[in-house]
């Protein structure tokens, strides 16, 4: 009988360790894909200084990051992810390691915080305190970062377990936004927008990044990023 998931934390856990550690599965991250043009993108408007990338996964953001010297900390829900972000970096003097949960981050630590395609995988209260420890570890007047699917059908990309009947997001996604949306909730916690916008971050350069874009001439843009200030 078919049945929506209830995505509880020990769910979402083993998701994410099995996602995070399956060989296969690397270019489905967004930072894999889209990482250099989504720094490129933030570092035109702000200075990133020392970053924080909550949500870490494999570690492929923290790599673009130290690749361009800045300073930077890691933190995931995932066990596993962590122990490889921190095997990963352990050796890069800029890097000052990952832990598990957002909570375990010291206050004030970072001119910027990215949350990359994090915040459609939350409930209300996981949603609510990440984004507590995101401005509790940014100093005042420091930058929240985030990327999501803008204005995502959830309900196209959803699959059925044929095991147990049991109805998911193929990417454990529970929630859709949208620039207004997105802004509106980071207001009633603290932030206050620069900038939120609906575009194209393409994994390609050059002509092929031209095209990739060209793609949506006229069409609903994929990626939605939102940059706002600690208040």
């Amino acid at each position: 009988m078919q049945h929506e998931i209830d995505w509880t934390p020990e769910r979402v856990r083993r998701f994410w360790d099995y996602m995070g550690g399956t060989p296969g599965f690397e270019d489905l991250y967004f930072a894999k894909r889209s990482g250099p043009a989504l720094v490129k993108y933030v570092a035109s408007k702000i200075r990133i200084g020392t970053a924080v990338d909550m949500g870490c996964g494999r570690g492929d953001l923290l790599q673009l990051l130290l690749d361009r010297g800045y300073d930077a900390y890691g933190a995931d829900q995932s066990q596993a992810s962590v122990d490889a972000v921190n095997a990963r970096f352990e050796v890069n003097p800029r890097f000052h390691g990952a832990v598990v949960g957002g909570a375990a981050l010291h206050d004030a630590i970072a001119d910027t915080v990215f949350m990359l395609e994090v915040v459609e995988h939350m409930d209300d209260a996981a949603l609510t305190e990440a984004l507590g420890d995101a401005r509790r570890v940014l100093k005042t007047g420091g930058h929240l970062v985030l990327t999501t699917p803008n204005d995502e059908d959830l309900q196209a990309a959803k699959r059925m377990c044929p095991e147990c009947g049991a109805v998911f997001h193929q990417m454990q996604h529970v929630r859709s936004w949208t620039a207004e949306s997105l802004s509106q909730f980071l207001a009633t916690l603290g932030f206050k927008r620069r900038s939120a916008k609906a575009t194209v971050l393409s994994s390609h350069s050059g002509l092929m990044g031209i095209a990739h874009k060209l793609r949506y001439t006229g069409r609903k843009c994929p990626n939605l990023v939102y940059i706002g200030v600690k208040s």
